[in-house]
């Protein structure tokens, strides 16, 4: 199907910046929503968050090729793929607890994503 490997790496890309970004901010703790426009200097000088943000910016450039190309109703349902790599990702690389909730919770994202893709 015409885009759909050029959406799996932009979604891929954006996803494993997610995780990247995630290892860096356990590097440097906690911020909160009020706190983080004053830290964002120190922040961004931790090597993975900035690369977690480079492969968002890449996967957004990925992106406007995707939705040049591909019906908009059919691509960004896709980025739902990033939930799954994110939510493997998480439980294998930052050793989160993924409960049975959970993951019923993702084969219901898989099941709309299989069917979005074939229509």
């Amino acid at each position: 199907m015409k885009g759909i490997p050029l959406i799996i790496m932009a979604v891929t890309l954006g996803a494993i910046g997610q995780i990247i970004m995630k290892k860096g901010m356990m590097i440097y703790g906690q911020v909160s929503a009020g706190s983080v426009w004053g830290q964002l200097v120190p922040i961004l000088k931790v090597p993975q968050v900035s690369l977690g943000l480079l492969c968002y910016a890449v996967s957004a450039v990925l992106w406007i090729a995707v939705v040049s190309n591909v019906d908009l109703s059919l691509a960004y349902p896709m980025v739902a793929v990033a939930y799954v790599i994110v939510f493997i990702a998480s439980w294998l690389l930052l050793g989160e607890h993924i409960s049975g909730l959970r993951v019923a919770g993702l084969a219901i994202i898989v099941a709309g994503v299989v069917v979005i893709s074939r229509s």
